[in-house]
């Protein structure tokens, strides 16, 4: 069985960058640095890799991530009649399912690669933000988790009152947030240069539903969302996090075109019942 994690990517113009301005959709520049296929060198002796790269559809990929390294074996040589050393080349990989158009990937856990698919991810995306491609386009790239925001929605339904709410944003990307309230936020963290910024509303009872909306913002786009709540009328005040219940997905295997193709539509599926516009 194969464990999955969700992930959003975000697509972003270095300082200057007229070329991704004028040129291209950001889908397309997602498209055009995976399938450069890069590869680095990010330790002595640990070389990471795209390969066996496939459209699903069209805004589709299924497509491996891996990372080569050697290392000294003891092994006997009879002939010889002698203990050697022999150097062996290992390739450990995971599969990634990606939609550009979303912008969603979904990762494989991998624990040859590392303790945590969070930090697969980090690689990978730190593969495609450092690669010709990306440089010669003039983006970076970024990786968050996406994290499940009905239990949080639950918890801001039930309230008995909420009295704070915040949450985090970071600069536009295709696809992102609907809400006209987190829109021109992103855009001023995209115009002072910043990386994120955050929002915090105070009141003696916030409404749940609007907040219900900025939630499914926040988790859609790889944001964060907390509020100060009291469960009922003599409880104390408590804090509660969107972040923290990451989307997961499991399947058998990835090993054919229709498997992939299965994947690919529970991703979609997931990411569209994070925004509120799904049943899945």
């Amino acid at each position: 069985m194969l464990d999955f994690q969700l992930f959003r990517i975000r697509v972003l113009p270095l300082a200057q960058g007229d070329f991704f301005q004028a040129e291209l959709a950001r889908s397309e520049i997602l498209r055009r640095v995976v399938e450069s296929l890069p590869s680095a060198e990010f330790r002595a002796g640990l070389t990471w890799h795209l390969g066996n790269l496939a459209a699903i559809d069209e805004s589709g990929l299924y497509f491996r991530l891996g990372r080569i390294s050697s290392s000294m074996v003891e092994i006997y040589d009879e002939e010889e009649g002698s203990f050697i050393d022999e150097e062996f080349e290992t390739a450990p990989y995971t599969h990634v399912i990606l939609d550009v158009e979303l912008g969603v990937c979904a990762i494989a856990k991998k624990t040859r690669l590392s303790p945590t698919t969070k930090g697969i991810a980090q690689q990978f995306i730190r593969l495609l933000s450092e690669s010709a491609k990306a440089t010669e386009l003039r983006v970076t790239l970024e990786i968050d988790d996406l994290n499940d925001p009905e239990d949080f929605i639950i918890q801001l339904k039930e309230a008995y009152s909420i009295s704070k709410f915040w949450i985090s944003f970071s600069r536009p990307n295709a696809f992102d947030a609907d809400e006209d309230f987190v829109k021109p936020f992103q855009k001023m963290v995209e115009a002072s240069n910043s990386e994120k910024g955050k929002a915090e509303l105070k009141g003696q009872n916030l409404d749940s539903v609007a907040l219900e909306a900025l939630a499914r913002s926040a988790a859609a786009t790889g944001d964060d969302a907390s509020a100060w709540l009291k469960r009922n009328q003599r409880s104390r005040l408590t804090r509660k996090q969107l972040k923290g219940n990451p989307v997961n997905v499991s399947q058998e295997s990835v090993a054919d075109e229709n498997q992939q193709k299965t994947l690919l539509d529970r991703v979609r599926e997931l990411y569209q019942k994070i925004r509120g516009n799904g049943n899945a």
